[in-house]
C-alpha cells in the first residue's frame, strides 16, 4: 500500500474529490504503535484563501465537534498544513445508500421495506439530535442540515446509518446561512427552502420524506432540469405514491404525504415524529428494522472481507490459526432470507423469491453516476412493496417482509429482465 505523510496523518489512499475538498483514506500514528484509520478532508489549495468557503469548511468542522451521536461522524481535528485546512474525521467503512442500491440490483435482490424504513429511522435520529443540539452555553445552534440526500447517507458493514456531509448546514452560529441562500440538492429541497425563505428542521423532514418516497416507489418524485425540478416541488404537490403502485400501503402513504406537503406548518412537525410514526408502522407489520437486519442485506449484496495487513496485527498468526469458531455466529443472510415469509391483506402466505418491478427499467439510467446534479435520485422499488404476482389462494395486496421461519417454496425462474437491468448497469458504469 502506498502512502505519503500529510501534516502527522499517513495518507494511504484517496476516496474521492467534491467541489470544494478532496477526500483521504488516512492513518494517525501515536506512542507506542497505537495508530487509527481515519478520514482527512482537505480543503482545495485554491480555496484556502476564499473567506466564504474558508468559513464554511472551519463551521462544519466546529459544528461536528458539538454533536455526538452514533449516527453522524465524529470530528477528532481541524488544523492547517502544506498551505491549507484539512479536518480529521471518523472513517466510515461502507457505503452510501446510493451505492448500495445499484449493488442490490446487480445482485438481484432489491432493498426490502424493513431495510429502508431500519436506514430512515437512524437518519431520523442523526436529524433529530443536529436539530436539539446547543453550544457550549447553553444557547441552540438552530442547525438545519440542508442537503440530506441518499449519497449523504453512509452505512457501515455493521447496519449504522451516518448522516454526512453538514458543510451547507444552516445555523445560528454562521450569520451567512440566513434566509436569501439557496443550498443543497434541488431534487431534496423543500419549497421553502427552494423560495430562499427561512428553513427549520421541517425542511430537512421533507428532504428525508423525498428518500423514503423514492425508496418505497421505485420512482424519482422530482424530475427535469433544476428549473422545471423547483417549479414542482413549489406548485405542485407530491403524487400519491398509490397512484404510482396501487398495492402501497395506506398506512405508509399517509406518512410519506405528510412529510412532503409544501406548506411547512402542515408537515410532521420533526424528524422525532416522523421516527415515531414509522416504528408504529413496522410494529404493525411486524418488521424488524434494526442494524442487525441493515447488516444481513449488506452482506447479501456483497459480501466483503478486509484487506489484511500483517505489519500492523495486534494477534499473532499462529494464535489466530488455534482461535476456535464463535458459537454466537449470526445465521448468514442467504438463510434469513430463506426463512423469509410474506404479509399480504390475506393473511401470512408462502413464496418464492421476490421478483423486481418492472418499473426499476424505467429508471435504470437514473443509477449511474452524473455529475451535473450530484446527487442522482434513487430509482428503487422495495420488493415487498412491488411487483408481486398473485400468491394463491389470496387478493393482490400490500406485501412487506417478515423475519419468520417458513417452508422452502419452489424457486421461480429468474426475470429475463434482470440480466438486461445488470448489463445496463455494467455498461454505465464502464464495467462492461
Amino acid at each position: 500500500m502506498s502512502s505519503t505523510f500529510y501534516g502527522r496523518y499517513e495518507l494511504l489512499r484517496k476516496i474521492a474529490a467534491g467541489g470544494m475538498a478532496e477526500i483521504y483514506l488516512a492513518r494517525h500514528w501515536g506512542e507506542g504503535g497505537f495508530f487509527r484509520d481515519v478520514v482527512i478532508k482537505r480543503l482545495f489549495t485554491n480555496l484556502a484563501e476564499h473567506p466564504t468557503t474558508l468559513r464554511m469548511f472551519q463551521t462544519e468542522a466546529r459544528l461536528l465537534a458539538h454533536l455526538a451521536h452514533p449516527n453522524i461522524p465524529q470530528v477528532f481535528d481541524l488544523g492547517f498544513a502544506e498551505g491549507t485546512w484539512f479536518l480529521t474525521m471518523e472513517y466510515v467503512d461502507g457505503m452510501n445508500v446510493a451505492d448500495v442500491w445499484r449493488k442490490g440490483v446487480r445482485a438481484r435482490q432489491v432493498m426490502p421495506l424493513h431495510v429502508t424504513l431500519g436506514i430512515v429511522l437512524q437518519v431520523c435520529e442523526a436529524l433529530h439530535h443536529a436539530h436539539e443540539a446547543s453550544d457550549k452555553a447553553g444557547r441552540p445552534l438552530r442547525i438545519v442540515h440542508r442537503d440530506v440526500t441518499p449519497q449523504n447517507i453512509m452505512l457501515t458493514r455493521d447496519g449504522v446509518a451516518k448522516l454526512m456531509d453538514f458543510g451547507v448546514a444552516k445555523t445560528d452560529a454562521r450569520a451567512d446561512t440566513e434566509a436569501g441562500t439557496v443550498k443543497g440538492t434541488f431534487s431534496y429541497m423543500a419549497p421553502e427552502q427552494v423560495r430562499g425563505r427561512g428553513v427549520d428542521r421541517r425542511a430537512d423532514v421533507f428532504a428525508l420524506g423525498v428518500i423514503l418516497y423514492e425508496l418505497t416507489t421505485g420512482a424519482r418524485l422530482f424530475r427535469g432540469t433544476d428549473v422545471q425540478v423547483m417549479t414542482q416541488i413549489v406548485e405542485q404537490d407530491a403524487p400519491a405514491p398509490s397512484t404510482r403502485m396501487p398495492e402501497y400501503p395506506a398506512d405508509l402513504e399517509e406518512i410519506v404525504l405528510a412529510a412532503l406537503r409544501r406548506d411547512s406548518r402542515a408537515r410532521i412537525a420533526s424528524a422525532a415524529d416522523l421516527a415515531l410514526h414509522l416504528e408504529h408502522l413496522a410494529m404493525r407489520h411486524g418488521l424488524i428494522v434494526g442494524p442487525r437486519a441493515i447488516a444481513a442485506y449488506l452482506a447479501e449484496i456483497e459480501p466483503s472481507s478486509p484487506v489484511a495487513e500483517e505489519e500492523v496485527a495486534l494477534v499473532p498468526p499462529s494464535t489466530a490459526d488455534l482461535a476456535p469458531p464463535s458459537v454466537d455466529a449470526p445465521p448468514s443472510a442467504e438463510s434469513a432470507r430463506e426463512d423469509a415469509v410474506y404479509f399480504t391483506e390475506g393473511g401470512l402466505e408462502e413464496s418464492a423469491e421476490m421478483p423486481l418491478a418492472e418499473e426499476l427499467l424505467e429508471d435504470v439510467e437514473l443509477l449511474a453516476d452524473d455529475d451535473s446534479e450530484r446527487p442522482s435520485a434513487l430509482s428503487v422499488v422495495p420488493a415487498p412493496l412491488a411487483g408481486f404476482e398473485e400468491a394463491e389462494g389470496t387478493e393482490n395486496g400490500p406485501v412487506v417482509v417478515l423475519d419468520k421461519p417458513r417452508a422452502k417454496a419452489e424457486e421461480e425462474p429468474e426475470d429475463d429482465y434482470l440480466a438486461e437491468l445488470g448489463r445496463r448497469l455494467d455498461l454505465e458504469s464502464g464495467d462492461g
